[in-house]
């Protein structure tokens, strides 16, 4: 059983791998005991309820469950109520707990006022991922005020241990950074509406650890709104981890019998460093989380014509470029913003999400049907969340917007943010686009949101419920993403949000791939690759090739650029009206060589194992079953060192791989490879190199 309850006070909630520990003291506090390395003997644990006691004596060196603010507690804690009488703590006792199959409730009830508290569990054995998730419930006859109420604790005994997330901003997200959590605490948060580029909603705690060593403890944080995760230094030995919606700006008034979900997260623990880590999530994610049409299918090469057309998008020029897009073996046409009544700059059209007539004079029908005549899908570019003041929708509905109504309403990227609380906007969102995917053979939406939230005010919503609309909004995004996706479940999903704004595991409950950045300069691409890597899967990078790198004005060689890009889901997006034959016959060669990889690469066990941020060449090695796929990079040639030797990892060591390399074919043993490796020349400037490794038969 992957959970065993033992003395009715211990429960054990066992992976394949590892093992987390929950202890009920004499005191009825509830606490983790252990998480690490998987025990199996349960008698070991004996004892262990009467030193948490003795800790109970003092709080602030227990590593609970369930901490609430108030008595003498001086740590973040991950609840805090109001009563109507004032009082702000939350004293319980156990009332009951549950194990069912792969699950754990423990119920919490307070000693005097009527608040029930339920942690729940749930353990996915073979993937070595633990789910926690709470529930409070009102089930008296007053209302009592939510001020925080985070989605899960966890505490990890010792000291020395590093914190890792991510920062950024617009074109440059997933800046990894690693610091010691030496003292105080340590807050990733996003006050954006959305997840965004400043901080990701997720928590790893490591000790010394890199790809293959060390003790890492994980969490991901199943939400796409304001988040926030606290590292906190305890001064009584051990670190405290909360995680979940954040407590800025947030009250939820609990009504009688009203009963509030906060969303889960997906935890786990690895002896052998990130890489277990980042596959242990992918192969989780995988299983679990991803919308299920496409988690097993690989996703297709598609073009997007933005970088041809801009807003000048026209049904004859895009069908033109849609013919030289098949040439190349693209698999789906995409036409970006600009396709909708009056949008013909980033002033004016959001929210009027109907086919501009003088654009398309016969619909998208002609279009679509031309696309796929030439044997490819037809995708579209949509902003729901947004409307422009210069638009039918906001002159018709003003009121349909945040805003406070004493203010001048603040415009961002010359847009407002849509009222999402508002059953009216999800409703009319549901049947714009709806009525869309209904009338044309569409296969794809790429769903973008360029602004971020601001005035939190709503015309639906009571003034002392305004703290509750960014959690409000969210399930709201949530319902829209959801509802379309059961009328049309064959639809794939892009989230797009100015780039990475929208990366998290939320997210990927409703989509299909993340647009990880507008940066699609080749070099930088690769450190937001690899940092991405750590905790999201691979598939759901798209990666394209584009003309215009962005900020740096690059110059870097076609190869390098699109082996970057073949390192995720692959896209196209240069401009094909001013590409050269001889330069798209280049291209072609490179997305027929990515169909040969594209399973190994989006499916693939991913090792990372040469950096550029540490080592002097990048490399990147994808293994599934009896296949492999080599990537490596060199951005700058150093004091004429041509020759590289890599190590592979993750092969058979009594098989043998057959590759070629240099023009010449190799077979090697599995273990030759892992162990004396392959010496790879690479030489000048942005040099890069793809080797193919496939199993052969003894």
């Amino acid at each position: 059983m992957s959970i065993t309850v033992y003395q009715d006070k211990f429960f054990i909630l066992n992976t394949e791998k590892t093992s987390y520990v929950i202890c009920i003291d004499h005191h009825h506090l509830v606490s983790n005991v252990y998480w690490g390395k998987r025990i199996d003997r349960m008698e070991d644990f004996d004892g262990a309820e009467v030193l948490q006691t003795l800790k109970a004596n003092n709080v602030q060196t227990s590593m609970e469950e369930c901490s609430s603010f108030g008595g003498m507690r001086f740590k973040e804690t991950s609840m805090k109520v109001t009563f109507t009488d004032g009082v702000r703590d939350f004293r319980y006792k156990v009332k009951e707990h549950n194990v069912s199959d792969n699950k754990l409730t423990i119920v919490l009830e307070d000693i005097y006022y009527s608040l029930r508290v339920t942690l729940h569990y749930c353990v996915y054995e073979k993937e070595n991922i633990i789910e926690k998730w709470r529930e409070v419930e009102n089930f008296g006859n007053e209302n009592i005020i939510l001020e925080r109420f985070y989605s899960a604790e966890y505490g990890i005994e010792g000291t020395g241990f590093e914190t890792m997330n991510y920062s950024g901003h617009w074109g440059k997200e997933f800046q990894q950074s690693s610091e010691l959590i030496h003292s105080g605490k340590k807050v990733y948060e996003s006050l954006f509406g959305l997840t965004a580029h400043n901080a990701n909603p997720f928590f790893v705690v490591h000790k010394n650890a890199d790809e293959d060593t060390g003790e890492v403890y994980y969490g991901v944080l199943q939400y796409s709104g304001n988040f926030k995760t606290v590292v906190e230094a305890v001064p009584n030995g051990y670190v405290s981890i909360l995680i979940g919606i954040s407590d800025t700006d947030f009250e939820w008034i609990l009504k009688p019998r009203e009963i509030f979900k906060a969303p889960s997260v997906f935890s786990g623990y690895s002896n052998h460093g990130f890489t277990d880590m980042s596959n242990t999530l992918a192969l989780f994610a995988r299983k679990h989380i991803m919308p299920k049409n496409w988690a097993e299918k690989p996703l297709p090469v598609l073009y997007n014509s933005w970088y041809s057309t801009l807003f000048d998008v026209q049904c004859s020029d895009q069908i033109r470029l849609a013919e030289k897009a098949a040439k190349l073996g693209v698999e789906l046409f995409v036409i970006d913003d600009g396709w909708f009544e009056g949008r013909n700059n980033d002033k004016a059209g959001l929210g009027d999400w109907y086919v501009d007539r003088e654009k398309f004079p016969d619909g998208l029908a002609p279009l679509i049907k031309r696309v796929n005549e030439l044997g490819m899908e037809f995708g579209i570019w949509i902003e729901p969340e947004m409307v422009n003041a210069n638009s039918n929708l906001y002159k018709k509905h003003p009121d349909w917007i945040y805003r406070y109504h004493s203010r001048e309403v603040l415009m961002g990227r010359n847009q407002y943010m849509l009222d999402l609380t508002n059953p009216e906007v999800v409703e009319y969102l549901i049947g714009c686009f709806d009525t869309l995917l209904s009338e044309n053979n569409i296969a794809y939406i790429k769903w973008d949101m360029n602004r971020y939230a601001s005035e939190i005010a709503s015309s639906v919503q009571k003034p002392e419920d305004y703290k509750t609309i960014w959690y409000k909004n969210t399930q709201g995004v949530y319902k829209v993403i959801e509802t379309l996706r059961k009328r049309h479940p064959k639809v794939e999903f892009e989230a797009c949000a100015s780039g990475g704004g929208r990366v998290d595991y939320g997210s990927m409950t409703y989509f299909d791939e993340f647009w990880p950045s507008d940066n699609t300069d080749p070099l930088d691409r690769l450190f937001l690759q690899e940092n991405y890597s750590f905790i999201y899967p691979i598939k759901y990078m798209r990666a394209w090739l584009t003309d215009d790198f962005g900020m740096n004005n690059r110059s870097i060689p076609l190869k390098f650029s699109m082996h970057t890009a073949m390192c995720g889901s692959l896209g196209i997006g240069t401009n094909l009206n001013e590409t050269e034959e001889e330069k798209l016959l280049q291209i072609k060669k490179y997305i027929d060589e990515y169909k040969n990889v594209r399973e190994i690469v989006q499916f693939g066990y991913l090792y990372r194992l040469k950096s550029l941020k540490k080592d002097e060449i990048q490399a990147i090695q994808y293994v599934k079953e009896d296949n492999s796929a080599l990537f490596v990079f060199l951005d700058h040639e150093r004091y004429g060192k041509k020759f590289h030797r890599l190590k592979l990892k993750g092969l058979n060591s009594s098989s043998l791989y057959r590759y070629e390399l240099n023009g010449t074919e190799w077979t090697k043993s599995g273990a030759f490879l892992m162990n004396m490796g392959i010496e790879i020349k690479l030489i000048g400037d942005y040099d890069s190199l793809l080797v193919r490794l496939e199993k052969i038969e003894i």
